[in-house]
Order: C-alpha cells, then structure tokens, then sequence
C-alpha cells in the first residue's frame, strides 16, 4: 500500500571501526583453508506470525499487499541521490516482509528478530529507553561491549544541534512511525549451522530509541544487506565482500533450511552476471525472457539502467515477493500466457484489474506447464517452474505472479523487480568486489553442510 513507503530524511554515516573479529565459541577449528564465514537461519515470517485461522485467500492477499508496498518503496528509493534522501519500508504493517534473521546483540547477549533487507544497509534495533516500542528491547547500558559514537566524531554527518554527546539518526516514514536513536557498536551474536555460535565485534548499528505504533511487537529493526555508501555502514563488507541466502518454496514456511551466509565463505556457484551497485541497490542486465521454448518479442533495450535516469532497469530484492516488469514487457508476457490458457481453464476476475487469475489449482492443474525463464547478461539463467511463475491466490484461483510497474505511475514504469517467489529454490549469492551475482538452482538442505 502507498502508506508503506517512507522517507530517511536525514542522512547517516560512515563509522570509524574499520576491524572486524570473528570468533567462533565451538572448539573443533574451521578445515584448513576454508574461508571465514558466517551462516545463520532465515525465519519464514508465517512460522512467527501463525495464526491458525489462516486461509490461503489471506495468505495471497497478503503477498500482493506487501509485494505493491515494497515495489512503491523501492521505486521512491531509486529515484533518491546516495547521499540525499532515501525511502525506507515501514515494516511494522500488515505489509510484513517475508524473512527475518536471528541473532543477539551485547554482552550479555539479548536476542533480536530483524527484517531481512537487500535493499537498505542500515542494521537497526529497538533500544532502552524507548516510546512505544514493545517487550523486545535491548538496554544498551546493561551491556558490557556497547559504545556511543560521539557527535563531535568527524564519522558523524548528522546536525547534533541539541545532542552534543551523542550521534543521532532519524527515519522518517510516511503515515507511519519514526525509528530515531542514536548510532554505536556492540558485538553481535549468531547462532550457525555450521560453526555453532559465532560473534562479531564493533559493529556499528543503530540503537532506536522511538518506533511508536509499530503492529507487530515481534520483530525488533531491520538487517540492512545493501552495501555502504558515502554514508552509511555495511555490515555485509565488515565480514568479507559477499553474502548469499538460499530460499526453498515459500508456500512451506516450517522449511527448515532457509539460510544466509556472510563473509569469504559465502557459496559462489551457478550461472553468474554481471552486478551494478547503484545508490545501495543490485542491478542485473536483463536481456531477455523466455516461455518454454519461445523467447519472448520483448526489446532488451527496456531494461536498461543509465546515468541520468534513475526510475530505470532491473535489480533483485529480498523483500518483494511478486516480480515486477515494465508494462510492455509485462503484457508481452501475460499475452503469451493468455494464449497458453485459452481454452483449458476458465480465467478469474480479479481486483486490481491487471492481475492476471485463472479458476484452478497450481499443483493439479499446471503439470507441465512450460518453465519460464529470465536471461541475463554474461549467459545466466533464472529457470521457473509453475511455482514460481504463479501464486495460489485461494484454494481454488491461481495468478501470475508477476505484475507491470506502472501501479506506481508513468514515473516508475522503467524499473523492473525480480522478487522472492521467482528466487525461491535457488541460493542466490552477491560478490562485492567482483560485481557479479550468481544463481543456483539447489535444495537448500544440501547447503546445510557444506
């Protein structure tokens, strides 16, 4: 929903802890050679949220609410300058993103439940003392490893008029609540599939010390993955240059094997392409897309992503479940499938009008359906089952998971988003220095002990 969007109006900052350690408390020592490397579980947001009155028809309403408010967020962050204002998710709504990671923060050491996040680099949490912020807090004064950065550091680009002591930052989000607090490092914690508990000290952070009205108590900030810019922290290039997450089929939110892995040791495998880092987001070159053996009259030229407009190309996001596509080449797409259907099933009705249903059931009804295929530069190939090309919106009504960017108006609808349910089965993995990205097609259980 357009309330879902906001809007960082102050900018953040670079910090100065330039070492990062990784000490790991198991006492086996890593193999010989192995590169560091961090590996922790990715919680499906319906394992924490169930309610089991839940019905497939609220599940689907869900995915599409939560897929527009994200499409609308990112398109207003695209369209923002590195250092100038940027938009941020409010992700305390009904729009609730759908993987959180687990870890814990000071010594001693308080569990946190954050939003998974490609799209920002910030790591936020809900501190003491705060306004309206729930049960789940961390009290950074009862914390043997936490450090304030003072305002006075030349790391601190925030005006400190009124908080000489203290760096502060303010999110700002549109018909929502504010995350303001102030900007420090502590060691954070993670409990791994593969080293047992792993922490890393001086990780900058910040500590948010107001999140009035936020719904859902559960989750306690957000786990940026972006990379850093001119003025914000990564946490992601603190650990090494690389990361990836593997995601199994999001329909089974008990699977136990949805994973992230940070550092040197993150799994670098598959087809790969080349990345572009663009005001904290990941831009691909998409180059074309195929429907079983056609490939699709869609020109390439339509994804492409250029100096001086902003409101264009294609990038991969964690917290978007739909895809999205520039109109054209969305009706291309949704024609082709129009043709494929006609005949066979009934089609569905539904609101928005651009939503593209048929009466049906996705496992009983589209064995066989051609995979769908997105074709990248340097040869990489994202392959889609039925899965993946379409959602269950209830018992008895599928849709294409897969809608035109121009929801958001004529502005955006240049900016392509390739979504969670087309990376679903795959582990995805980004390498900052090389700028490449990489695409696995993988039970993800056959990751777990790698």
């Amino acid at each position: 929903m357009p309330s879902s969007h906001a809007i960082l109006l102050l900018s953040l900052i670079t910090l100065p802890f330039t070492s990062t350690r990784i000490f790991t408390s198991t006492t086996a020592a890593p193999a010989a050679g192995k590169p560091k490397r961090l590996v922790t579980k990715l919680l499906h947001r319906d394992s924490l949220l169930y309610n089991p009155n839940d019905t497939v028809d609220a599940q689907a309403q869900r995915t599409l609410n939560m897929s527009m408010a994200r499409f609308i967020y990112l398109s207003q962050k695209s369209s923002q300058k590195a250092h100038d204002t940027r938009a941020h998710l409010h992700p305390g709504i009904s729009t609730v993103p759908v993987f959180y990671v687990n870890f814990s923060i000071g010594q001693p050491p308080v569990p946190q439940l954050a939003v998974l996040d490609t799209g920002s680099s910030l790591i936020w949490v809900k501190c003491q003392p705060c306004e309206q912020c729930g049960a789940t807090t961390f009290d950074p004064s009862k914390s043997l490893t936490y450090a304030t950065l003072p305002c006075d550091s030349s790391y601190c680009t925030n005006d400190c008029s009124g908080y000489p002591d203290e760096c502060w930052y303010n999110i700002r989000y549109t018909n929502g609540p504010d995350s303001q607090g102030t900007i420090g490092s502590e060691q954070f914690n993670f409990e791994t599939s593969d080293e047992g508990k792993t922490f890393l000290d001086d990780v900058g952070f910040g500590c948010s010390h107001n999140n009035a009205h936020f719904s859902d108590e559960q989750f306690t900030g957000v786990f940026g993955l972006g990379p850093a810019t001119s003025s914000t922290h990564s946490l992601v290039e603190k650990v090494g240059s690389k990361f990836s997450y593997c995601i199994g089929n999001l329909n089974y939110f008990e699977y136990a094997y949805n994973m992230l892995i940070l550092g040197e040791g993150a799994i670098l495998e598959g087809d790969s392409t080349p990345m572009s880092v663009i005001d904290g987001s990941y831009y691909v070159t998409l180059e074309g897309i195929s429907l079983g053996e056609k490939m699709l009259d869609i020109d390439p030229n339509l994804f492409k992503k250029n100096d001086t407009w902003s409101d264009a190309g294609v990038f991969i996001d964690s917290g978007t479940t739909l895809t999205w596509l520039v109109p054209s080449a969305y009706q291309t797409l949704r024609k082709e499938v129009e043709d494929l259907f006609q005949g066979l099933l009934p089609s569905y009705p539904m609101d928005p009008a651009w939503h593209l249903c048929y009466s049906g059931n996705i496992n009983r009804d589209l064995q066989g359906f051609p995979a769908m295929a997105f074709h990248f530069a340097g040869g990489a190939d994202l392959v889609l089952d039925a899965e993946s090309v379409f959602y269950q919106e209830s018992s008895s009504v599928f849709c294409l998971a897969v809608g035109p960017s121009d929801i958001n108006g004529d502005r955006f609808k240049d900016l392509s988003i390739i979504g969670m349910i087309a990376q679903q089965n795959y582990n995805v993995a980004y390498d900052l220095v090389s700028k490449q990205l990489y695409f696995q097609r993988i039970d993800c259980e056959l990751l777990a002990d790698d």
